[in-house]
């Protein structure tokens, strides 16, 4: 069974680059992780660590001590599960938007 989505391998990878790439804060704090890492594993995992920071009601207070912000909550339920979002290639993605300028 194919499970493509709009050119991403599943519906949760495309969600969460949709709410990345649409928002001019999450895009630079996503493309800061990837810039920070050497490989595309590592950038892979910058993001999966960016991803629980953000959109995770436990890791948005790890992080910031202050109640998780309704439109991250939101965007998180829009995606799903965040386990099913392939975060090497969002990364191999940004890394590919960086390098082309």
């Amino acid at each position: 069974m194919c499970e493509t989505y709009n050119g991403w391998i599943n519906r949760e990878t495309w969600a969460f680059m949709l709410h990345v790439d649409n928002d001019e804060g999450l895009q630079d704090m996503a493309r800061d992780a990837v810039r920070k890492s050497g490989t595309v594993g590592q950038a892979e995992h910058a993001l999966s660590d960016f991803a629980d920071t953000i959109l995770t009601r436990s890791g948005y207070a790890d992080e910031f001590g202050d109640t998780w912000p309704d439109a991250l909550a939101d965007m998180a339920e829009d995606i799903g599960s965040l386990y099913r979002v392939d975060f090497r290639e969002c990364a191999q993605h940004i890394m590919d938007e960086i390098a082309e300028g």
